[in-house]
């Protein structure tokens, strides 16, 4: 029973990074269309492949308003 489960527990998290995996493939391959045809909307998957990918630095990073309280 136990080795069912872990055999369960491997499947899907084998699945959850292909899955992941995919989405940020697609991203990437959405985005490289969009700027080939000069569109500046930008989708969801190209938006979170950006995002993650990115690399930015500590000293690269928008400064943050404080909240006036």
């Amino acid at each position: 029973m136990i080795l069912f489960l872990a055999a369960l527990v491997a499947v899907f998290l084998a699945g959850s990074t292909c899955g992941i995996f995919a989405m940020l493939v697609i991203g990437i391959h959405t985005e490289e269309r969009r700027a080939l045809r000069g569109r500046a909307s930008s989708s969801r998957a190209g938006t979170a492949s950006r995002r993650l990918l990115s690399t930015r630095t500590c000293d690269e990073v928008p400064t943050r308003v404080t909240a006036g309280r």
